[in-house]
């Protein structure tokens, strides 16, 4: 059997493979989005001189929005700063935009999700619970902070999130993702495969998500027998079979 030491020293490696492993229609704590961007509005500075060059009725200037062209400003700095993961930088440019304006749920968001990457949990679920007051229809805000809950195992208040997210949106798949984990995390099994399936999981890559979360809450046992049955044929789970590969290597490696 492993011991604690090995399983702890193989979690990163696990993770790794887990999140390269999910199924594709959900991503937990997606931060390639900004989803409470309105509609419309420019993701970069390219247009922004136009709100000083704009023209009313008859060709006559208009006032420009300065206030929003800061905030459009700030936005884009800071993804910028997001995509080149300087994460401090990107903090300091959504603390402008709330500044701007305290109401703005894509900054919150934002912060929160920079915050979980950060291990800043009292500050990920401030921000979190002030994006969903801001947007309390977002179902991505929602998922979000529900996969949260469960990384930081709030399970029962991950669980109340993706029932709220699923009477609301049935159909989205990332709230069926999420409580495939929960279920696999409580070992109920049938439950958890057919919401991995619904999120869009083929069964092997389903039992795979099932191996990867119980060998993470260290029950070998259990992840060894799942991940084995996911790895097996040409259409076994890629994610599989490398976490296979890793156990064997890990049960003929001695602890140091």
């Amino acid at each position: 059997m492993f011991g604690r030491i090995q399983v702890l020293a193989l979690g990163g490696m696990i993770s790794t493979v887990f999140a390269a492993g999910g199924c594709a229609a959900w991503k937990p704590l997606d931060f390639s989005k900004n989803t409470l961007r309105p509609q419309g509005r420019e993701k970069s500075t390219e247009k922004f001189t136009e709100k000083f060059s704009g023209s009313g009725l008859g060709g006559a200037p208009t006032k420009p929005n300065t206030r929003q062209a800061q905030i459009d400003l700030a936005i884009a700095a800071a993804e910028r700063h997001e995509a080149n993961q300087e994460y401090r930088d990107a903090i300091k440019r959504y603390q402008e935009v709330l500044v701007l304006d305290k109401k703005s749920g894509l900054a919150h968001h934002r912060l929160a999700l920079i915050s979980s990457r950060l291990s800043a949990t009292k500050q990920a679920q401030e921000h979190f619970e002030e994006a969903r007051r801001l947007a309390p229809k977002d179902d991505d805000v929602l998922a979000d902070y529900a996969y949260w809950n469960y990384l930081n195992a709030q399970d029962l208040h991950a669980n109340e999130l993706v029932d709220e997210g699923l009477h609301r949106s049935p159909s989205y798949e990332r709230f069926h993702g999420i409580k495939g984990l929960l279920l696999a995390r409580e070992k109920q099994w049938e439950g958890a495969v057919e919401s991995f399936v619904r999120s869009g999981c083929t069964p092997q890559q389903a039992w795979a998500n099932i191996g990867h979360v119980v060998l993470l809450e260290g029950d070998v046992q259990s992840a060894s027998y799942w991940i084995e049955h996911a790895a097996q044929g040409d259409q076994g789970s890629a994610a599989a079979k490398r976490t296979q590969k890793v156990l064997q290597t890990a049960y003929t490696t001695p602890v140091k």
